[in-house]
């Protein structure tokens, strides 16, 4: 018997849980290609290196996940620019290639600083981030 889509409910408020929020990471200069974490920077080859999304939590079976991730990492790198990641155009291609792939009313947050509450079709839950300061959450209702 296939699972029953449920309602769902999403509110993203400010950032107000630490078991949910994304780890802190303070911009240097652009021009020296690098990111300060702990006071220490970290040169664009390691960064390059931790561009791979980190799942935080998920019900997804394995061989969905690692395809929904894949699609998440091309689609951020896609639309990231000079002045950074346009989360808008990001969060729109994701859901209309969940759309195409696993069927309609897959919806898509994006961001640094927000706490959600929401209830998900069984097996389509996905929570987690991306260059250590993305949060991602994805979900089908």
């Amino acid at each position: 018997q296939a699972p029953q889509p449920l309602r769902a409910h999403l509110c993203l408020l400010p950032l107000c849980s630490r078991s949910l929020s994304p780890p802190r990471a303070q911009s240097c200069s652009a021009e020296s290609e690098s990111v300060e974490m702990a006071g220490r920077p970290i040169n664009s080859d390691l960064r390059k290196q931790m561009q791979k999304a980190i799942v935080k939590h998920s019900d997804m079976v394995g061989e969905m996940r690692t395809e929904v991730i894949d699609t998440i990492s091309g689609c951020i790198d896609k639309f990231n620019g000079a002045e950074g990641v346009n989360f808008e155009a990001a969060t729109r291609l994701i859901k209309e290639t969940l759309d195409k792939q696993y069927g309609f009313n897959w919806h898509v947050a994006i961001g640094k600083g927000f706490s959600f509450d929401v209830t998900a079709q069984n097996g389509t839950l996905l929570y987690g981030f991306y260059q250590t300061e993305l949060a991602i959450l994805v979900f089908k209702c």
